[in-house]
């Protein structure tokens, strides 16, 4: 409930905290508090709002984190709030299920997921740059480092990935946190403590799946599993009497079909061209018709004409054959 003595027209105080910015010069030695579960409680606390909970604070920098009287960490300022659906957490925490085990094509799986892929993105590169990342930050005798995932956020838009708004919420989240965690305890294993944080969760989730959980998962199944053995029956006697067809429905793509297109506009073109261009070669060597000058016949005449189509039509098709392959 708000705190109605504190609470102004402009001003809604939900709760006072007492304490001091960890921001503050000197402050952990004034408090002589040991630093690392300090650091280790904030970096649960947002990973929890992020994976869990869905709903998070987006900007966790030291301004924003209090060191209470009575040793706890307080936050404030939740006037930056990210939100985060269901599907996008669960891809969260595979994300970092993966780099825990520092598999990069789960990782690629779950950046994909996370993020907006575009039509001509090229996995195996983002798989090796994955790899690569996970050798430099997450392999043996690697330590601490404040730039882990700022790195593996700087990935993203080097391999054709865009960042949904909700998303980008997250990496500016993380990226404070990585801050203010080195300001708390400059010696705190960022990685490995998130690490570590993603195998429990993912663990815990697993041991608290109720049997309520599992028969909800089944009722939603069963519109899916009734009409299969129905199905999979016809389909065994269809093999069986040798009546099983396969329709393919051509050039569904529009990709495709403006392909095709550009080919056979560039084909009827360039047909025309060498067409006029046989005919404009052949009325330049004929002898005779009606003469239009003293110099010049009649076909010859329209053999020049017919010569300067040709021409047009050759180097429109040369066009357009540059302009598809620059496309």
């Amino acid at each position: 409930m708000p705190n109605a003595c504190l609470c102004t027209r402009r001003v809604l105080v939900m709760e006072r905290l007492e304490g001091a910015s960890i921001g503050t010069a000197l402050l952990l030695d004034e408090h002589s508090v040991d630093q690392a579960p300090l650091a280790r409680a904030l970096l649960h606390f947002v990973l929890t709002q992020i994976m869990l909970d869905g709903v998070f604070h987006a900007d966790p920098h030291p301004g924003n984190v209090l060191l209470l009287h009575d040793g706890r960490i307080g936050l404030l300022d939740f006037g930056s709030v990210g939100r985060l659906d269901p599907t996008m957490r669960s891809a969260l925490r595979q994300l970092f299920v993966a780099l825990d085990r520092e598999d990069p094509a789960a990782a690629r799986d779950a950046l994909i997921e996370i993020l907006v892929p575009s039509a001509d993105v090229d996995v195996q590169p983002l798989e090796r740059a994955l790899g690569r990342f996970m050798a430099h930050h997450l392999g043996p005798s690697t330590g601490s480092d404040a730039e882990v995932f700022a790195d593996l956020f700087r990935l993203v838009p080097e391999h054709g990935l865009s960042v949904p708004p909700e998303v980008a919420a997250v990496f500016r989240c993380l990226a404070t946190l990585e801050g203010t965690l080195m300001h708390l305890d400059p010696g705190f294993d960022i990685v490995e403590e998130s690490r570590a944080y993603a195998v429990s969760l993912l663990r815990d989730q697993m041991g608290s799946m109720s049997a309520r959980a599992a028969t909800e998962e089944l009722i939603s199944l069963l519109p899916l599993l009734r009409p299969l053995p129905r199905r999979l029956a016809r389909l065994t006697t269809a093999l069986e009497r040798g009546e099983l067809t396969i329709r393919v429905r051509m050039l569904a793509d529009a990709d495709d079909r403006q392909f095709v297109r550009s080919m056979l506009q560039r084909a009827v073109t360039a047909f025309l061209g060498a067409a006029t261009g046989i005919m404009a070669v052949l009325l330049l060597n004929a002898n005779g018709g009606p003469d239009v000058t003293s110099a010049v016949s009649l076909f010859q005449l329209l053999g020049y004409n017919l010569l300067l189509v040709s021409v047009v039509l050759v180097l429109r098709a040369l066009t357009m054959g540059f302009r598809d392959r620059e496309n």
